[in-house]
């Protein structure tokens, strides 16, 4: 059999198996034929009612994802309102690119707004040029250092693995600026200065 012939056998193999027609409950063929019509109907009626399960288990899990997902946006809210003066730094990503579809693309400006200990998530958006791609980070400022990681809690376990940017009370308190990279995630030039102290409106200019 030539190389050829056993490609087609196996994209023949592959295609079959791919339109296979599937039973309910997973039941096999020479099972499912040998079944009296009102077994099969009790078997279609099991396999929806575990689809119908399944689907509102699935809707439920976004459910509690999306009020999970509210309450920390409250809590930084409140503690954004509660910042003493140097618990905040308020930051934008410019010239950015970031490793989406398997390699760099310019992103759209980054602008993030961080309270000292409470991780936040962040949306990465290509430009025109960029194709359309989308990825999520998170931002975190422990007092000295912002970092800008792919995954949630990185910058505690692989602070490496982040984009970063370091600064004492005096440096976020005249403006820092400085190119920051991390090897497979992000890169660009990120501004960062304190944000207003809590409950003092910024100036408008």
């Amino acid at each position: 059999m030539t190389n050829r012939t056993i490609l087609v056998v196996l994209a023949l193999v592959v295609f079959t198996a791919g339109c296979a027609t599937r039973y309910p409950l997973g039941i096999p063929e020479e099972q499912w034929v040998s079944l009296s019509l009102e077994e099969q109907i009790r078997a279609r009626e099991a396999q929806a009612a575990l689809d119908q399960a399944q689907a509102e288990r699935r809707a439920a899990e976004a459910r509690a994802r999306e009020a999970q997902a509210a309450r920390e946006q409250a809590e930084l809210e409140m503690r954004r309102r509660e910042a003493r003066y140097g618990e905040r730094v308020q930051c934008v990503l410019t010239s950015a690119e970031g490793r989406l579809g398997g390699r760099w693309r310019p992103l759209e400006p980054l602008a993030v707004d961080l309270v000292q200990g409470m991780e936040m998530p962040f949306q990465l958006m290509t430009t025109a040029d960029g194709g359309r791609y989308r990825g999520q980070g998170h931002a975190y400022f422990d007092g000295t250092t912002v970092s800008l990681c792919s995954v949630r809690g990185q910058h505690d376990r692989d602070p490496g693995a982040c984009a970063r940017l370091l600064g004492t009370f005096e440096d976020y308190r005249r403006g820092l600026r400085s190119e920051v990279s991390s090897e497979r995630f992000i890169r660009g030039q990120l501004r960062c200065h304190l944000g207003p102290e809590a409950g003092v409106s910024p100036r408008r200019h």
